[in-house]
């Protein structure tokens, strides 16, 4: 019974896809990025320290200026999407969500 509930959720999933091209190729996309975080985070492992160097000019300095940073990256990030994959994800109609079975 779950073989089957899987095999139905991955049919579902196939056909959605089928009508949402460039959502599927998206959606991949997003799926992977925790393991594209992780492999660009995998050297760091080993750091032990970090030395933070900024740029003269007004605004946070050091480790204040952290959050700040990782803001940008984010909303960097569907731009980097873009770059990726040649769809722009704020443009990609998202497909509706099945109802539960």
């Amino acid at each position: 019974a779950k073989a089957r509930a899987e095999a139905t959720q991955t049919q579902a999933k196939a056909e959605a896809f089928s009508n949402y091209q460039e959502a599927a190729v998206v959606d991949m996309v997003l799926q992977r990025l925790p393991e594209v975080a992780e492999a660009v985070a995998q050297p760091l492992l080993g750091t032990r320290r970090v030395t933070l160097v900024a740029s003269g000019g007004a605004g946070d300095l050091g480790v204040s200026r952290l959050p700040t940073e990782i803001l940008e990256v984010v909303t960097k990030l569907p731009a980097a999407v873009e770059a990726l994959t040649g769809v722009s994800v704020m443009q990609v109609p998202h497909p509706s969500p099945s109802p539960p079975h």
